[in-house]
């Protein structure tokens, strides 16, 4: 018998990364395979909301995967995956970001597709493998999707993923207006988190080039509620970077109901932001009017200006 395979996705875990853990670990077990969805970090309040609502256990933690089988969804960088992924057998990947530097000592099955979510290309492995969709895993996979794309108002949403949604919706019996309004509520559940919290809830790490690059996004209707805790949060900011040796970090603290970002920045490179964003920062801060997407419209321009 095989050794069972975890299916797992990113540090600090937003919505789409735990529901694509589980989907994805369901539609192997449909298959045959010896699966179990684990999870890398914390469970935030708009994911733990999902799982209340659709009556789904959380994933187990995984602290150190060495030695271990893995199905990697939502990400493919080691600077991203669990501790001790470089000492695992990596099995899939199954993603919807830029290719990372994952690699393999043979042939694996490795999808990736330029969609909104990893849940529209879960939704998809489901269609292709002809295994039913349940109302819970339809309500999962939709949770995902509308969190990833903000529902559906991110510039990362495809056509794709709005037939995707209004499938998923109608076998999930909800109303995805409706319902993804209820997602962004409980993305705004900040006031009780620390600075340091608040920076590193949704982030991750880049290496671009010889530099390391954190950026952090925090998702809300309210950005008041973290602006007005600016200081605090810039401090929280520096003590990371000197922690973590990183080139920069950028907070992007986005207001979902104007569809506009404001960055705040630490590190030494501030000036390499400025160029890659073609921004000039004023006290560390810049506003970014239309840009919701740190995978589309951050990450590239930011990728080139380091390199």
């Amino acid at each position: 018998m095989s050794q069972p395979s975890y299916v797992i996705g990113h540090q600090q875990p937003d919505t789409d990364t735990i529901i694509s853990a589980v989907a994805y670990a369901r539609l192997k077990q449909a298959q045959g395979e010896d699966a179990a969805p684990a999870r890398a970090g914390a469970i935030n309040p708009e994911t733990q909301f999902v799982l209340d609502r659709w009556e789904v256990e959380k994933p187990a933690l995984l602290e150190d995967a060495a030695g271990e089988r893995l199905a990697l969804v939502d990400h493919n960088e080691h600077s991203q995956t669990v501790s001790g992924a470089r000492e695992a057998e990596i099995t899939d990947i199954v993603d919807h970001h830029r290719i990372g530097d994952v690699e393999t000592s043979s042939p694996i099955f490795f999808r990736n597709e330029p969609v909104g979510s990893t849940a529209t290309i879960l939704t998809r492995l489901y269609d292709e493998a002809d295994v039913e969709i349940d109302a819970q895993t339809a309500g999962l996979l939709l949770s995902g999707l509308l969190s990833d794309t903000v529902v559906l108002r991110s510039p990362t949403t495809t056509d794709t993923d709005r037939t995707v949604a209004e499938r998923l919706a109608d076998i999930a019996d909800v109303d995805y207006e409706t319902y993804g309004k209820e997602l962004l509520q409980q993305k705004s559940k900040l006031g009780e988190k620390e600075p340091r919290e608040m920076v590193l809830g949704d982030f991750k790490e880049f290496e671009f080039g010889s530099h390391d690059v954190g950026i952090g996004q925090i998702e809300t209707v309210e950005p008041d509620t973290v602006l007005e805790q600016r200081e605090a949060v810039l401090e929280a900011m520096d003590e990371v970077v000197a922690e973590r040796e990183y080139a920069v970090l950028v907070l992007l603290v986005t207001d979902l109901l104007e569809e506009e970002s404001t960055a705040l920045v630490a590190g030494d490179h501030a000036e390499t932001v400025e160029a890659g964003l073609d921004v000039t920062l004023t006290d560390r801060e810049a506003f970014l009017p239309g840009v919701m997407s740190r995978k589309k419209q951050v990450v590239p321009p930011l990728e080139d200006a380091f390199q």
